[in-house]
């Protein structure tokens, strides 16, 4: 009994420690596995390719899978968001879309819906991705986050840091983010974007 008693003692304070830093229950934590995490987004996230021009003109960013239903789900299982100044310009047939797994094989894509006033685009492709969950909770001061993008062209870049403040609209965050960012997920500590 005096050994149980004395083994509990010793092992209470590791494990109060372990459970009051579950990323489930604290937002301000970072993820138990960061590289299981990076992995997780990684696999659910896309570069966006819209190529309008005959003289290599192109934009490049960056979309992630999410559990939404299109117009032509049946030929293209996957949604992805992104931001609508990515594909603008292959709006309207004037460029083709295309989009590539981390350092894989491109796939067609097709524009289903955007929204310019709040610069969101829903985009289709044959490439079946895993979404990625939203999350239930609004961010806040201090929250961990993690963007994760094509960053000036360098595909599955990520950035961590944290929540700086937020408005209604806005969500002002230290993890640093580069053109090719734009539309790729800002994810919490269990990859909730």
């Amino acid at each position: 009994l005096a050994l149980i008693g004395t083994g509990t003692y010793f092992a209470w304070g590791p494990v109060m420690q372990y459970r009051n830093t579950n990323p489930e229950l604290d937002g301000y934590v970072q993820p138990r596995s960061i590289a299981n995490l990076v992995d997780l987004v990684q696999n659910s996230t896309v570069t966006i390719f819209c190529d309008y021009g005959t003289n290599d003109d192109s934009d490049q960013g960056t979309g992630w899978a999410m559990d939404i239903e299109t117009d032509r789900q049946k030929e293209y299982p996957t949604a992805l968001i992104t931001n609508h100044h990515v594909i603008e310009n292959c709006l309207d047939g004037k460029g083709k879309l295309f989009v590539a797994a981390i350092v894989g094989k491109e796939f067609p894509a097709i524009v289903d819906n955007w929204d310019k006033e709040n610069d969101l685009a829903v985009v289709a492709t044959k490439l079946k991705l895993k979404p990625l969950p939203l999350s239930p909770n609004q961010p806040y001061p201090g929250y961990w986050v993690m963007a994760l993008g094509t960053a000036d062209g360098y595909e599955g870049s990520v950035a961590f840091g944290n929540v700086l403040n937020t408005t209604e609209t806005d969500v002002l965050i230290t993890a640093a983010v580069s053109h090719g960012n734009s539309g790729g997920p800002l994810v919490d500590n269990e990859g909730r974007v």
